[in-house]
Order: C-alpha cells, then structure tokens, then sequence
C-alpha cells in the first residue's frame, strides 16, 4: 500500500491520538485540535521516522477547517483520509441545558464532521480516499443527562450513512466506529467505568482505512467490549 496522506481531528490526546499512533507507519499525518500546549505535546511522542504537521483548529468554524485542509494540502499533499475524532459531551438534565451548551455539542460533534468532510471533499473524490468517524454506542440508544451528546452521534450516524450513499459512485469508503466505555478524560466526565482502552478503537479505525473492503462503505462499527 503507497503511503497515504491523513488528517485527524481532536488528536492531542485519548482516541484520536491513539490512531495517530495507529497510522504513523503507513501514512504521513496532519493533526488537529483545538489547545495548543496540548497539541505540541502529542506531537513530540512522535519519533524523528514519522512525517507529521499538526495545527490548532476549532472544527466548528468554516473558515478555520477549510484553512487546515489547505495547510495539509500544502505540507504534505492531498487528503486520502479524514478521521473525524473531536468531540465533547455536556451531562446535565434536559431541564438545565441551555442553548448554548446544545450548540457547543452539536457544533463539535456533528457540524464538524460535516465541515471536515466538506473541505477535504475534492481531495478525497480525487483520491478515492476514505472517511472515519468516531461516533458512540450513545448513538443507538438513550442516555439520561446526556440528550445534546446522545443527538449528535445519533445524527452522526445518519450522516455517515448518507455519505456513503452520495459518494459511493465516487468510490469515496465512509464508515464510522461506534465504541463503548474508552478509558479517556471525557469517560471521566460521563461516569462510567472504562471497559476499552484508547488503542483498542484505533485498530478498528486503522482496519476501515487501510485494510477493510469497500463493501463496508456504510457500516457502524460497534466496539463496546
């Protein structure tokens, strides 16, 4: 397999630096997330063999993700493969909510894939490349104090599912994982004991890139241990 071009978003920590780790010997790397610090950290656990840029990008903001997609385009060529990692999660009943932590979830979680794979679109009709977004089991079922996380990987789901309609003349895999409880600092915030550990996920993300046939353009993988 030619070594490919990916961008992974939310990737300075947990899951998605995990399938960073996952890629690094099959494709050169264009991370994003949205601290600094804590980017530039993830990005010094690389070693010296492994061809990564990495950038600070709020995948919410139109503007900023089309910048990242020109910045990898630029660094390192055109985008085989995006990996829609970032995410958060707000827990806290219905009746509390407010709209602006509804928006700041569904902005992350669900708008940005949608940007993410908007910009990287011509390049990866280009390149027959390939999409994976992370999801969660919460994306097939109800959590209590957890409704603006819940509906956008819910809607995550439906979106993946729509892509690979759209694109599937075009050659273009889009799939998504859907795991269970990850050992990572939001399963912290959502109280439920890890069963899966961040490196776990990746091979599965690393499986739908490099190896998995196109029959599974579509498919919601569950990984829930």
């Amino acid at each position: 397999m030619s070594r490919k071009v990916a961008v992974i978003t939310g990737a300075s920590r947990g899951i998605g630096l995990a399938i960073a780790h996952a890629l690094a010997d099959v494709a050169d790397l264009c991370l994003c997330a949205r601290g600094k610090e804590e980017l530039a950290r993830a990005t010094a656990t690389f070693d010296l063999t492994t061809r990564v840029v990495a950038e600070t990008c709020d995948v919410s903001r139109a503007q900023e993700v089309q910048w990242l997609i020109d910045y990898c385009h630029e660094r390192l060529g055109p985008v085989d493969w995006l990996v829609n990692n970032a995410g958060l999660c707000e827990v806290t009943p219905v009746g509390e909510l407010t709209e602006e932590q509804w928006d700041r979830v569904l902005d992350t979680n669900l708008k940005g894939p949608f940007l993410c794979t908007r910009a990287a679109l011509p390049d990866l009709v280009e390149r027959q490349g390939r999409v994976v977004s992370i999801g969660s089991i919460s994306g097939t079922l109800g959590t209590p104090l957890q409704s603006a996380y819940n509906a956008s990987k819910w809607g995550l789901s439906g979106l993946t599912k729509t892509l690979a309609e759209e694109l599937r003349e075009k050659r273009v895999m889009v799939s998504a994982v859907l795991p269970g409880s990850v050992d990572t600092s939001m399963l912290d915030k959502r109280k439920f004991a890890p069963v899966i550990e961040p490196q776990e996920i990746a091979g599965v993300v690393r499986f739908l890139l490099a190896d998995a046939p196109f029959s599974m353009t579509g498919s919601l993988v569950e990984a829930f241990g």
